[in-house]
């Protein structure tokens, strides 16, 4: 139980950081975000053995160092970020038979969102970072309240990767296939509300 505590705050508190001070920490969240989406995507893609995890964050790490030295190329990550979180949450909304396309259209939404992102480097850091935290804030917020005993059942005593593995294939699969509307909604309200905090705190 303790584990699924963990995953779910982890995960809301890194959302919410990005979402309304995304512009300010921008470089430390920038990091961060693309560690646990690095990781996720790692978790997701592979078996989850120690090799997948350790490959996941050496990427995770040398994408946020990239970020710090080089503004225009953590501009692109943002954008890339929230592009590829776009196409996942578009691609639950589509057929079933989309999902056999869910990389190619994350990637493709991620490069779009990532050039986008460097043309309009301002707006879209605070836009960026706004949607990449809702992404992050609004499926584990709802999996936490439609489905805390589904996320208990799936926890593995004594292991924390494997129960973090579990609840996040569980979010990102059949919480988010079958909560897609509500997901994509508040995550498109939240992205509002968390850009308008950013412009007027900045």
């Amino acid at each position: 139980m303790e584990f699924v505590i963990l995953y779910l705050l982890v995960n809301i508190a890194a959302g919410a950081a990005a979402c309304f001070f995304g512009k300010r920490l921008f470089y430390v969240l920038l990091g961060v975000l693309v560690f646990i989406g690095v990781f996720n995507v790692a978790l997701g893609s592979t078996d989850a053995s120690p090799v997948s995890l350790a490959i996941g964050a050496v990427l995770g790490v040398v994408a946020a160092l990239l970020s710090k030295y080089a503004y225009k190329a953590g501009v692109f990550i943002v954008g890339l970020v929230s592009g590829a979180a776009l196409g996942f949450i578009v691609t639950m909304l589509l057929p079933r038979e989309a999902a056999d396309y869910l990389g190619v259209i994350m990637v493709v939404a991620g490069v779009l969102l990532g050039l986008a992102a460097v043309r309009w480097a301002d707006a879209a850091v605070r836009i960026g970072t706004a949607w990449a935290g809702s992404s992050f804030l609004v499926p584990n917020v709802l999996a936490a309240v439609l489905a805390f005993g589904e996320l208990a059942a799936r926890a593995v005593p004594g292991d924390a990767l494997a129960t973090f593995d579990s609840l996040t294939a569980y979010v990102g699969g059949d919480f988010a296939a079958a909560y897609a509307t509500p997901i994509l909604v508040g995550t498109i309200a939240l992205t509002v509300v968390g850009s308008i905090v950013q412009t007027r705190t900045e």
